[in-house]
Formats: structure tokens, C-alpha cells, sequence
């Protein structure tokens, strides 16, 4: 699949490394050999899923004339932050509509956003984001400016092709490192990483079944919501396929019942790889991933492949954040 048609900006090298976790594997004790796709080193904004997304979205963004950003998501956003690093780099404004309070301390990702000179508009929990943003640019607009509203996770069919590229690359390193995925697991939030995976692994390496370990919903709601991106992902690069919400994996047992807040088991499975691989994941995304794949390797839910993959999607900023969950044994 050719996505060079497709603007981008190149802001980071690709492809990103592809390493195999044996002592993660070890500590464990399961059969299939583990691997882990470094989408954390995409180094924009201390990089991230989000910034194979915005790679796109951007280009898109600057290609219109735009001098302003916009975008939503929660308080400790790491969307926010890589979308914030990006309008920086191309010489843009950008503001954050965060839904949540204002925190009396700036830390993990909200000190990112002060350090990088974001216009932040805390807007509590009960406002709606989308109307809010779509009033902000038409103020913006009033003044002259040009804004660029990004929409959360900027999960688009254009955003989704970041995940389509990083399915690419694993496609092609397995290839080469003589390794067959039968299993990748990521978090699943706003569902453009999931849906452009899916898409990815589907048109050009089907025996790899896509995961989705919600972050923020049950999985009836995750799967439609994923499954929608994933036919208009296909129709946006006019391929002929299609999925139904039952074609889509997701496992909600793993969230703790809220976005944001950190679960046991996420803490342990944040230790574990940090302590056997020396990679750091978060309290909200990865770890709660890794935490739903770590408990199916160990029920053996996962022995019919090889080899099984780890997308890190980045976010530990939001370990300052949550300092406090790792203050203890």
C-alpha cells in the first residue's frame, strides 16, 4: 500500500525500532515471543502515537493557510501536548480546550503545555468540547485568523494513516527479522491508533489480529466507534473492504471503570516493564494495555501465535503526574 500520495511533514525517523522483550518474556512465563513497537521514540513533543497521526494532519493543516491550532481532550492530554509541539514547529498558536479543572500544580503534561506557551481553556467536565472549540475558532476567525480545528486524538481517516504507516513498518521489519505477529495490543481511547491498525493489518498483514484495550468505555461502545473509523479509513483510501463492530477486539476489563484513573494492575504491569525492559509506559494508555496483555499471556489466551506485539504509544508524562501511585512497593 502506497501512502506517499498523502502529505506529510517527516517529522520524525521512520521507521520506528521494532525490539523484542525477552526478559519481560522471561518474567512472565509465557510461550509466545515478545516484541514492542517504539512509537514512543517518534521524538516530537516527547513523542507518541499521536505523532504518526499528526504528521498528517498538519501537513493537511498548513497545506490550508492555517496560523493557529485548536484541539481537545483531557486535562493531562498527551494528544494535546504532541498537537501543541507540532504548532510550535510550524509556527502556529494553539489552543488547548481541556476538559477538566485547572490542577494547583502544573505537572506531567499541563507543565509541557506552560513550557511550550499553549493558550489553555480548562473548561470542567460538564461543557461540551466540540462547541466550545467550534466557538473559539469563529472568534479566532472574527480576528483574521486562520484556525485549524483538530478534532481529539485527531482520529480522521487522514490521522488514521499514521497507524496504517506504523502497521506498514511492522509488516515489513517482521519480514525481515523472520517473525510472524499473531496478536498486537494497543490502547484504544479515540480510536484513530486502533482503526488505522486495523486497516493496516487487514489490507496488508491479515494473520495479525489488532487488540484494543479500551481506555475509556465498554467495548460495545469501542467496537462501533473503531469499526465507523475503520470503513471510513478503507472508503478515505478507496479500498473495498469493510468490518462490522464484531470484527473489532476490544477487551474493557482492563480500564477501572474511568478514564484517567490508574488501576493495580496497570501499576504492576508499569513496574514490570520498566524493571525487565527498561521501558517506561503511563498510568492512562499503555499501561492499562500492557496490563490486558500481560493477564491474557498468562492465561495462555494468546499461544496460537509466534509472536506477539506491543505497540508503545508513548505518554509517560503522565507518571509525574500520577506520582503519587508510585511512591510505594
Amino acid at each position: 500500500m502506497d501512502l506517499s500520495r498523502y502529505a506529510r511533514l517527516n517529522a520524525f525517523p521512520r521507521p520506528t525500532p521494532l525490539e523484542e522483550m525477552p526478559r519481560l518474556r522471561a518474567a512472565i512465563g509465557c510461550r509466545p515471543r515478545l516484541f514492542v513497537k517504539r512509537d514512543d521514540t517518534t521524538i516530537v513533543g516527547l513523542g507518541g502515537n499521536k505523532t504518526r497521526k499528526l504528521d498528517f494532519v498538519m501537513a493537511e493543516a498548513l497545506a490550508q493557510g492555517a496560523d493557529v491550532a485548536v484541539t481537545t481532550a483531557g486535562v493531562q492530554s498527551n494528544h494535546c501536548r504532541q498537537t501543541l509541539a507540532f504548532a510550535r514547529r510550524c509556527g502556529m498558536e494553539c489552543h488547548l480546550v481541556l476538559t477538566g479543572d485547572e490542577p494547583a500544580e502544573r505537572q506531567g503534561n499541563v507543565l509541557i503545555f506552560t513550557i511550550l506557551g499553549a493558550k489553555m481553556h480548562f473548561i470542567g467536565e460538564e461543557r461540551d468540547p466540540d462547541a466550545y472549540m467550534a466557538e473559539l475558532a469563529a472568534q479566532l476567525r472574527q480576528q483574521g485568523r486562520r484556525p485549524a480545528v483538530i478534532p481529539i486524538g485527531a482520529s480522521t481517516p487522514l490521522g488514521a494513516l499514521g497507524y496504517v504507516e506504523s502497521v506498514l513498518e511492522v509488516a515489513e521489519q517482521a519480514g525481515a527479522a523472520g517473525v510472524a505477529f499473531g496478536h498486537a495490543f494497543l490502547p484504544s481511547g479515540s480510536a484513530g491508533t486502533q482503526a488505522g491498525a486495523e486497516v493496516g493489518a487487514r489490507a496488508a498483514y491479515p494473520n495479525m489480529r489488532i487488540h484494543g484495550v479500551s481506555v475509556s468505555r465498554d467495548a460495545s461502545g469501542q467496537q462501533a466507534k473503531v469499526a465507523e473509523l475503520t470503513n471510513e479509513t478503507f472508503a478515505f483510501l478507496g479500498l473495498d473492504m469493510a468490518v462490522t463492530p464484531a470484527d473489532i477486539i476490544v477487551h474493557d476489563e482492563y480500564y477501572g471503570g474511568r478514564y484517567g484513573v490508574p488501576t493495580p494492575a496497570g501499576i504492576a504491569a508499569i513496574k514490570l516493564l520498566g524493571r525487565t525492559e527498561g521501558l517506561i509506559t503511563d498510568p492512562v494508555y499503555t499501561g492499562k494495555a500492557l496490563s490486558g496483555m500481560i493477564d491474557l499471556l498468562k492465561k495462555g489466551r494468546l499461544d496460537d501465535a509466534e509472536a506477539v506485539l506491543f505497540f508503545h504509544t508513548g505518554g509517560f508524562p503522565a507518571v509525574f503526574a500520577q506520582a503519587d501511585q508510585f511512591q510505594r512497593e
